[in-house]
């Protein structure tokens, strides 16, 4: 009698729990993360990759290249950056760049110079060269300008008009002087006589020298013709960049001849912008 009440005790009990907590259930879904399960990780001493090395790069070591692009001139530099990674690395050597600034920056003291470095550019000498402005040794400055001319009367044509083009060249050099030339010669005609220092130019009727000065952007420039000692033509210029580092515009601000006996000024005729034209553009260009 006991077992048999002890029985529907039990079978009652498993009906009561089996309707309060339902038997579990499992659903099969894909995880991402199960696809790495059994993947080893690579430790950090394992073997990388190998580079392969291009035929220039197997025959020059990094030191040898180095010295090749130490004599280079900075704008022949930055072309040979675009070669491939390793010459873009090395191309960022600082010594290359600190002998970039002092050429450019020559008219400069060098304590001066080291100076702006710390303060301004972080101590880097390819910042230096880039952000701030400098003059252009490697090729001229041209300004292209036109007037209108009024020609002679004939039978056949009145009142002829004739649209006159010339060019107006400065070349900068690194001792603060410069040579000017105008001229309706296009540049790879009149590239030549510019070619030399103002030392050895003043012999030639054709061009002028001057001195120049530049105080950040704001560039200044002093002219004396041959035939008049008291007579100046002078500049104010402003130097700017259409591109980083580029520093390949002269924006007119004011021309002016200064009579240095009676202190007068008088506006001289406006003229266009100039554009740097460099070394090698000047062989090959007819005009801007």
């Amino acid at each position: 009698m006991s077992s048999t009440i002890v029985e529907q005790l039990a079978a009652t009990s498993s009906q009561h729990v089996s309707k309060v907590m339902p038997a579990p259930y499992h659903v099969h879904s894909w995880r991402p993360w199960m696809s790495l399960y059994g993947l080893r990780l690579r430790t950090q001493g394992s073997a990388q990759p190998e580079v392969v090395l291009a035929p220039i790069q197997k025959l020059l070591p990094p030191e040898l290249t180095t010295t090749f692009l130490k004599y280079l001139p900075i704008t022949t530099l930055a072309h040979c950056q675009c070669v491939c990674k390793q010459w873009n690395i090395l191309g960022q050597f600082p010594p290359l760049w600190q002998s970039a600034c002092q050429e450019a920056f020559s008219y400069m003291e060098y304590d001066k110079l080291c100076r702006i470095l710390r303060t301004c550019h972080r101590g880097s000498w390819r910042d230096l060269y880039l952000d701030r402005p400098h003059m252009r040794f490697d090729g001229v400055y041209v300004s292209r300008n036109t007037y209108l001319r009024t020609g002679l009367v004939e039978w056949r044509v009145k009142n002829p008009v004739h649209l006159v083009c010339y060019f107006r060249y400065y070349r900068f050099f690194p001792d603060g002087q410069f040579v000017y030339r105008t001229s309706p010669d296009v540049i790879r005609n009149a590239v030549r006589s510019l070619q030399l220092s103002p030392e050895k130019v003043k012999a030639d009727a054709q061009v002028e020298t001057g001195v120049w000065r530049l105080n950040g952007s704001a560039l200044q420039t002093v002219m004396i013709y041959a035939n008049s000692m008291n007579t100046e033509i002078r500049a104010k210029l402003k130097l700017r960049s259409t591109s980083r580092g580029a520093n390949n515009r002269l924006d007119v601000e004011s021309i002016v001849s200064f009579d240095k006996a009676d202190g007068i000024s008088i506006p001289v005729i406006s003229m266009s912008n100039f554009v740097c034209s460099s070394a090698c553009q000047c062989t090959s260009a007819d005009s801007l």
